[in-house]
């Protein structure tokens, strides 16, 4: 991270500084919104960190020697409180329900740490991340503290799916959008990172720097390459042995499989359109050759279906029921 302005990445300078300007005149709720990957909740701490440094002369970072800044990198700053899912907590607790969603409760305990006398310089924070986990009850008991915040108080919400907050909620906060970065200096960042491949790693992360960091694990892109290479035979290949053996095989992975026959088929119909790759850029011939010999009216329609499958991954589903069908559809595409 570039420590030039608040500790943010490259890509985020410029937000950076529309937050520092900010501080003239801070907003009781901010949103930090845009894709997932791009660093949002790194910068809501960081900017935090700044808020609540006590160094007199900082100016657009915090000064990292204080008291303030001390507590803050040990995560033990008295005025503040993250608001996350149980199943983020980084302490292990094998007794502890954990849970994907942000609780009443949890948001209760959060309006109530807002409501006392603060610490140290008179400003509470509350992080609360990702805000799309506050299911309807949970984001209604936090709306009396947005429509009648405590003095001294700052909520900082960060969503990578900001259009599952409820209106009432995004109305109450001042919005912060991130875009994603320029491709150039993205590849070159991405490159002094030490990873190979950055073009590919990036396009299959929809553009999103960090998570094309993680894309770059080796055992990753060994599962991707295998999956390509079957869907590549598959004409030749029994559809129905096909699924069996995927379905045995991915389990807990079967929405990131969903999420490469996805891209998969983004691609072709995106040969068929518009003659370019975007995601599997490591297999740009054989999507060319592939494009050649499917009909759109069927590619569109299994897109459709991997949509619809991907929509459901979150309930209980027969993994290879759905993988036969879909994988059939998929051989049929190209009779």
């Amino acid at each position: 991270m570039n420590n030039a302005m608040l500790d943010a990445y490259p890509w985020q300078i410029d937000t950076a500084q529309r937050l520092i300007n900010l501080r003239k005149q801070l907003p009781h709720a901010l949103l930090l919104h845009g894709r997932a990957g791009l660093g949002k909740y790194a910068l809501a701490q960081s900017y935090a960190k700044f808020l609540l440094c006590e160094s007199a002369d900082k100016s657009i970072a915090a000064c990292g020697v204080c008291p303030a800044c001390h507590w803050f990198e040990q995560g033990a700053h008295p005025d503040v409180h993250v608001l996350q899912p149980s199943a983020m907590d980084e302490v292990e607790d094998s007794d502890a329900k954990r849970s994907a969603w942000i609780s009443v409760e949890q948001v209760r305990h959060a309006i109530d740490f807002v409501q006392l006398t603060s610490h140290r310089n008179g400003l509470r924070i509350v992080l609360i991340y990702p805000a799309e986990a506050m299911q309807a009850g949970a984001a209604n008991a936090l709306l009396k503290t947005l429509e009648e915040p405590p003095e001294n108080s700052l909520l900082i919400l960060v969503s990578d799916q900001m259009s599952k907050l409820i209106p009432t909620i995004l109305s109450r906060c001042h919005l912060v959008g991130f875009d994603l970065p320029e491709n150039g200096p993205t590849l070159a960042w991405l490159q002094e990172q030490g990873v190979e491949n950055a073009a590919l790693c990036l396009g299959l992360a929809a553009g999103s720097p960090l998570r094309a960091v993680t894309l770059a694990d080796a055992d990753y892109q060994t599962r991707r390459r295998t999956l390509l290479q079957d869907l590549l035979a598959a004409k030749k290949t029994n559809a129905l042995l096909l699924a069996e053996r995927y379905a045995k095989l991915v389990n807990a992975d079967f929405s990131q499989l969903l999420l490469w026959l996805q891209q998969w088929a983004q691609d072709m119909l995106a040969v068929k359109l518009a003659g370019r790759v975007y995601y599997h850029l490591d297999h740009t011939e054989q999507l060319h050759s592939l494009a050649l010999h499917v009909k759109l009216s069927l590619l569109q329609l299994w897109q459709q279906r991997l949509q619809q499958a991907r929509a459901a991954v979150a309930h209980p589903l027969n993994v290879q029921m759905v993988l036969e069908d879909i994988l059939l559809d998929y051989v049929n595409l190209f009779e």
